[in-house]
């Protein structure tokens, strides 16, 4: 349980009276949650539902203008900053000015919206919101300098980072029922049939899907409200199976299943569920739905899968999470399900790659160090990665990695002869000197190095301080 609940169920009747008061107090936004969550002025929600779409028109307008009224030829530099703190091309500073000043326009708008939900205000919210939407893709936008690349595009990420604040703020407050049942309402009316009926209301789903999570009790009215509605289960799929799941218990199941293979959101929903409770149906769906959306529930899957019983599709969905996320614990699940010959081929994918540390490690593990000295000798890798690389094999192969790095150390320091580059050296050489059957053979070649580079007193003090060179 959770501790403010612990101590919540402590409290005498008085207690809580008394510290809601001091809360409320002290709260403009609470205060106006309090009032639109026990206000049930029913003459006055109608009005403003009947005005829903007539506000998304007017705030579109707005929003439009303002998108519009952004000079995107001539930012404002007295408000720039350099993101990175390095030198930038005359195009790129420009380029993040026009971008910093769009996002300082969206921040506006933002606070806006999460102002209405701090109040318990989310149809004004909806309305507006909706409006943003229409005029990130009406707006005519003159970029002739191409600042933004493609604006709708720019514009329609800035909006879903606004969507996600608002989401955030969605779950911290609450919300009379009626007031989050004619919100939904209009949304989808809005959408179907209304102003917004050309745009995509991918965002508004997630929207819709996060009131409904904060205010289950909705769900069977939306539901009962919509079911007949194919644009609701088409365009709000999220919401729609969230509304289902408690508006029809025995159905969901199906339904879900029936719109998984369009929404992402459905998937995880149906996967999670089954991960838990139909370990059978999970299976069946995750090897439907895996193909089509692997990036996004390889991990759900993986956690849940059983690898014991579906070998083949374990393979697939670990393979697929190794070669493209390289955590260790993922490839010594991997390597019990493979072949010999099956590891050796999958993990020669690695060998010409940057991941070379995920490679040697993995050879390590499997305690192939012939083919990681192999690699060492072949490779060409940068020198300053060779100590990684050598420090599995040092004590195996001492005499091979000493003349790896006696010739590689004089040739590199042929061409370079910067304090950094003496340190990749000093490096190299440290690693190789751990095996102390190295040890003369490695003052041997300090002092070859020492003597052919004689002028070079920067190197002998990375030496030093290497602590290779007395």
């Amino acid at each position: 349980m959770e501790k403010y609940l612990q101590i919540f169920e402590t409290l005498t009747e008085a207690q809580k009276i008394v510290f809601l008061e001091k809360v409320l107090k002290n709260s403009v936004e609470l205060q106006s949650q309090l009032v639109n969550y026990f206000t049930n002025d029913q003459q006055d929600k109608r009005t403003k539902s009947l005005n829903f779409n007539e506000v998304v028109v007017n705030e579109s307008s707005y929003y439009k203008s303002a998108l519009e009224a952004i000079d995107l030829e001539e930012p404002d530099y007295d408000r720039y900053h350099n993101r990175h703190d390095r030198y930038y091309e005359e195009w790129e500073m420009a380029q993040e000015a026009v971008e910093d000043e769009i996002n300082e326009v969206f921040d506006t708008f933002r606070d806006d919206f999460v102002d209405l939900i701090s109040k318990g205000d989310p149809e004004t919210m909806m309305a507006k919101i909706t409006g943003l939407l229409i005029a990130c893709y009406e707006a005519d936008i003159d970029d002739s300098c191409d600042n933004l690349g493609d604006p709708q595009e720019f514009f329609a990420d800035c909006f879903s980072r606004v969507a996600k604040s608002v989401e955030r703020e969605i779950v911290k407050t609450a919300f009379n029922s009626e007031s989050v049942v004619g919100t939904i309402k209009n949304v989808i009316r809005c959408f179907v049939s209304g102003e917004a009926n050309k745009f995509s209301p991918k965002v508004h789903d997630s929207l819709i899907h996060c009131l409904l999570s904060n205010n289950t009790d909705c769900c069977i009215t939306v539901y009962h409200e919509f079911k007949a509605l194919k644009e609701f289960e088409i365009l709000f799929p999220n919401s729609y199976v969230l509304a289902t799941r408690y508006g029809n218990p025995s159905g969901w199941i199906s339904e879900a299943e029936k719109i998984s293979t369009a929404s992402l959101g459905v998937a995880k929903e149906l996967l999670e569920y089954q991960s838990e409770n139909d370990k059978t149906a999970f299976h069946r769906n995750a090897k439907m739905l895996f193909p089509l959306f692997s990036r996004d529930l390889v991990e759900l899957i993986s956690k849940s899968m059983d690898s014991t019983t579906e070998q083949h599709f374990a393979k697939e969905v670990l393979s697929f999470k190794v070669f493209h996320f390289r955590q260790f614990e993922d490839y010594k699940r991997l390597s019990c399900l493979f072949t010999e010959g099956e590891k050796q081929t999958f993990l020669s994918k690695f060998a010409n790659s940057s991941f070379y540390e995920f490679y040697i490690k993995a050879l390590e593990f499997e305690g192939w160090f012939d083919q990681i000295l192999k690699f060492a000798e072949n490779s060409g890798r940068y020198i300053w990665e060779f100590p990684a690389i050598l420090q599995p094999i040092i004590h195996k192969y001492p005499s091979e990695c000493l003349a790896i790095a006696s010739k590689i150390a004089p040739a590199y320091l042929e061409k370079n002869m910067s304090r950094n580059d003496y340190k990749n050296v000093a490096q190299l050489i440290k690693a190789v000197a751990q095996n102390e059957k190295n040890a003369t053979a490695v003052n041997k070649l300090i002092l070859e190095l020492c003597t052919v580079f004689s002028r070079r007193t920067a190197m002998k003090d990375e030496f030093r301080t290497a602590g290779i060179l007395k």
